[in-house]
């Protein structure tokens, strides 16, 4: 009897989920739907073990993935009210809440609201290893993958070569990671540029079948005062190892990636859903799904914020510790 009555008061509350956010699953037919990102990065992985974590823990609720080209796409798709939550960087969200010197391609950010911190995203650049190429200044004249159209690599990509003055120097090549890697290896790109969680599974793959050198980008980035303009990203080191063939640490540089919903996503349904996925359960499964959210917990979760956090939070400060707001979201 107790367990039928806790069954029905888990349907009961599925059901006022989902008719609480936006127009309401049963409206939509394919129920919320969770802006993730391109084939061969982490955003995707990340996106669906959180929606399968919902789905088995919230009785009846149906979330679709949505395959995006990234940051930038799941941005918009929250402010136009495409999307119910979304995976986004740390970056885009910084500059599309600082106007007017926000990046003029992000929209301005007035319904996104974070809800955690997920994990770290680090900037990758990779070229065949049988090509003398060891620094990125020597990429001048070179084609580049840097990212699929709408992606939080390929802003990265253009605020990195801007500052090393070479970026209408190079051609960028807008495309998806594992569609990249194949014509890196075919040898009709010179290097791919990524940003990631650590290891990226489109390098990972395609080191296996031909030998791949990541370039040093921390020297250069410091020498332009990369970091200065733009405090959002972090130093960060990929340990050795990571990759096949890979014997020394890189140095290299990273970003966050938040998960987002819009304002209008109700309090108690947002802080249902940090309530499962900050969960020891929910922390386990996010963990196990990929190597980059191996530091995710709840801790973490509000820590070096970019922009405001969701109402819904407030309701599990007794779960969750005090959220910490960086200088740069103040």
């Amino acid at each position: 009897m107790i367990f039928m009555k806790k069954r029905i008061l888990a349907t009961f509350l599925a059901v006022l989920f989902c008719l609480a956010v936006g127009a309401g699953c049963e409206k939509r037919g394919q129920g919320l739907r969770l802006g993730g990102g391109p084939s061969g990065g982490t955003f995707v992985v990340a996106a669906q073990a959180i929606a399968e974590i919902l789905q088995e823990e919230i009785t009846g609720l149906r979330i679709s993935v949505e395959r995006s080209g990234g940051s930038l796409a799941n941005l918009r798709g929250i402010e136009e009210k495409e999307l119910d939550m979304a995976l986004v960087y740390g970056a885009d969200l910084y500059l599309a809440a600082t106007p007017p010197d926000g990046d003029s391609r992000l929209p301005s950010l007035q319904h996104t609201r974070i809800l955690a911190r997920l994990y770290p995203a680090a900037a990758q650049l990779a070229v065949r290893d049988d090509r003398q190429i060891r620094l990125p200044s020597q990429l001048r004249g070179a084609r580049v993958g840097i990212g699929s159209p709408g992606s939080g690599a390929s802003l990265a990509a253009e605020r990195y070569f801007r500052v090393l003055g070479i970026w209408d120097q190079i051609t960028p090549v807008y495309i998806g990671y594992e569609a990249a890697m194949a014509e890196l290896m075919r040898g009709n790109l010179s290097a791919v540029w990524e940003m990631v969680g650590v290891p990226s599974p489109s390098v990972t793959q395609a080191s296996s079948k031909v030998p791949l050198r990541l370039l040093n980008l921390r020297s250069s980035a410091e020498h332009g005062n990369f970091f200065v303009s733009n405090p959002f990203y972090q130093p960060m080191d990929i340990a050795p190892h990571t990759y096949p063939g890979q014997d020394k640490a890189v140095e290299t540089f990273s970003d966050s990636a938040f998960l987002v919903v819009s304002d209008t996503f109700p309090a108690a349904d947002a802080a249902r859903v940090l309530q499962v996925i900050l969960s020891e359960k929910g922390i386990e499964r996010l963990r196990a799904a990929h190597p980059a959210l191996r530091t995710f917990s709840a801790g973490e979760a509000h820590k070096q914020l970019p922009a405001p956090l969701h109402e819904g939070v407030n309701e599990l400060q007794k779960f969750v510790a005090p959220p910490q707001v960086s200088p740069q979201s103040r």
